[in-house]
């Protein structure tokens, strides 16, 4: 269906913005289509849980009359996206999902909101997420369970679960994630649509409401990008990471760079150790392959950094900043759950005194140097997003031998936030009536070289199976 002849609600940010630029819609009439698209759709899923309407259009309108005007109105002009709850909105309780929380209202927007502001971009609204963003589930007792638009058994995914779903079901074509262990690539994965995890520092992610960084958000945690669309992935990129002055981890880092869309050395990874893959993935992962070879692409079968080894790493560093931070909050809420994965998680980690944090932290430098070799022979990297089919709900509920063995499943979403990369989500397809992707990781900075790897096997694709969100929602 040509955007021409759609409503505006399932039209690209691409589409949208070039559409208001050249005066051919206005503002106004894409945050209507939007909030007609959420009324019908969001009381199914839950993935919306805050709206300030009067804000959104009358940002909307400001951008009409500048337009009108012959001012310039940014990339992202009209163009609805959302934002997770653990960002900073001015005016907005930024309560990351609970209610202890819930009055802890931004006096300023975020940087990466801002940023978003300044390309034009019109807020319509908050997404889900579960309790300090710590899950790959979602759901909280502030706002309730957000459910997966293929199926209600299983996860939305988590921590950005809202922001997956609100793309998946055409809520808005771009939202704002946040990614320390998957929580935008796994929302990405399985409600089928595209996750881009930015570089660390890619993406100013300093928020006025929680000053205080311990060391794995620094060096792990990352902002990005949930889209239908390639092209819309990249526009955001662009727009998020444009300045960031306050965030003093925030990289000016070069974005383009002259051999992005030049045919590299990809190394294929289809196995992981220990864990194994499911066959619906394996094979997901061979047609992407096939797909890169006859693009021009040199696919080679090769062995990656040991991904159970990262997530050792990674919890003996991000559990000990949750000992440190986070568990009073988690105990203080009493929510069984989200207390139980947690504590279920530090257990596996045990405890770690002082000495034991340094020897992690240079450890997760070893592991880098190792990607940093893998890169030096293939600067891309095609492999797993996770190990399993979509989880079903209840599968952080277990045992902590069970949560062992699940952090093992999504060792590849881990391995890669561990070493503060770049990762990207292309949805390939649908099996058993569920979506199925793949992940490409390049070296840091080169997102550009993921995205047009990725607008590859979106185009043989055909990216997003829009009977979700172009259809009602079961």
């Amino acid at each position: 269906m040509s955007p021409a002849r759609s409503p505006l609600w399932q039209w690209s940010a691409t589409d949208i913005s070039a559409a208001v630029q050249r005066g051919e819609i206005r503002c106004t009439e894409v945050v209507d289509s939007i909030y007609d698209r959420i009324d019908a759709v969001n009381p199914q899923v839950n993935a919306i849980v805050h709206i300030d309407r009067e804000r959104a259009r009358s940002d909307a309108q400001a951008l009409d009359a500048a337009r009108q005007a012959g001012q310039p109105c940014g990339p992202l002009a009209g163009v609805p996206v959302s934002i997770k709850l653990n960002v900073d909105v001015a005016g907005e309780a930024t309560s990351n999902g609970t209610p202890l929380w819930s009055d802890r209202i931004a006096q300023t927007d975020g940087e990466v909101v801002a940023n978003l502001r300044r390309a034009g971009a019109i807020v319509i609204g908050r997404t889900n997420a579960p309790p300090h963003s710590f899950r790959w589930f979602t759901e909280n007792p502030l706002h309730g369970r957000t459910l997966n638009p293929w199926s209600a058994d299983i996860t939305p995914g988590g921590s950005s679960g809202g922001a997956g779903v609100a793309v998946a079901t055409g809520m808005g074509p771009i939202a704002h994630g946040t990614d320390i262990a998957g929580s935008i690539r796994y929302p990405a994965y399985v409600n089928g649509v595209v996750g881009l995890r930015a570089t660390t520092g890619r993406i100013p992610a300093f928020q006025g409401t929680a000053p205080k960084r311990f060391f794995g958000l620094q060096s792990m945690s990352a902002q990005g990008v949930l889209a239908r669309r390639i092209a819309d992935a990249r526009l955001a990129l662009q727009t998020m990471a444009a300045s960031g002055a306050s965030d003093p981890l925030w990289v000016d880092a070069r974005r383009d760079y002259e051999d992005d869309d030049t045919p590299v050395s990809v190394a294929w990874i289809d196995e992981v150790p220990g864990i194994g893959v499911d066959p619906t993935i394996r094979q997901a992962l061979r047609d992407a392959a096939q797909t890169l070879e006859a693009a021009g692409y040199r696919i080679e079968r090769a062995t990656a950094p040991d991904f159970q080894r990262g997530v050792e790493i990674w919890r003996a560093i991000v559990m000990t900043d949750c000992r440190l931070g986070m568990v009073a909050a988690v105990d203080a809420l009493g929510d069984p759950s989200l207390t139980t994965p947690v504590h279920n998680m530090l257990a596996c980690a045990g405890e770690v005194d002082l000495a034991g944090y340094i020897v992690a932290i240079a450890a997760r430098d070893e592991m880098q140097r190792q990607w940093q070799a893998l890169f030096q022979r293939y600067p891309l990297v095609l492999m797993p997003t996770s190990c399993r089919l979509p989880l079903q709900w209840g599968a952080d509920q277990g045992t902590v031998e069970q949560m062992r063995e699940l952090m093992a499943v999504q060792s590849p979403l881990m391995a890669v936030a561990l070493c503060g990369l770049p990762g990207l989500h292309v949805p390939t397809g649908m099996a058993g009536g569920l979506p199925v992707g793949v992940q490409l990781v390049a070296p840091a900075f080169r997102e550009m070289r993921l995205l047009r790897a990725g607008e590859i096997l979106e185009a043989a694709n055909g990216g997003l199976n829009e009977s979700r969100w172009m259809d009602d929602v079961p």
